[in-house]
């Protein structure tokens, strides 16, 4: 049974972080051109992050991210595209599974 007054409520176990976060993304289009371009992740999260990117892609296909996270440490991760769809001005929104991640500390010069 669904109750329409918490269709909108968090169904996710993960807490996601809300924001912009810069990203440097890597992949392959659904041309089967390489890419490799900055661009903004609008939320991330132990498991995934969701982001746009001016290109078709396709659910099941690999990209590697590097996120820049609040503070200055930066997330490298592996995975692949969960969920695909068409935005506003040729953008596809992209949300992204992690198969791999490994947090990149700030070194401090201290």
């Amino acid at each position: 049974m669904t109750d329409s007054n918490h269709s909108d409520v968090e169904r996710r176990a993960e807490k996601r972080l809300k924001g912009i976060f810069p990203v440097r993304v890597r992949g392959i289009t659904a041309s089967g051109q390489l890419f490799e371009m900055h661009t903004l992740a609008d939320n991330i999260s132990e498991g995934g992050l969701y982001l746009q990117l001016p290109y078709a892609l396709h659910v099941g296909m690999s990209l590697f991210a590097l996120v820049r996270l609040p503070g200055g440490a930066s997330l490298a991760a592996r995975g692949r595209i969960v969920r695909e769809e068409a935005k506003q001005m040729g953008l596809s929104g992209i949300a992204v599974s992690f198969s791999h991640r490994r947090l990149i500390p700030i070194i401090s010069t201290d």
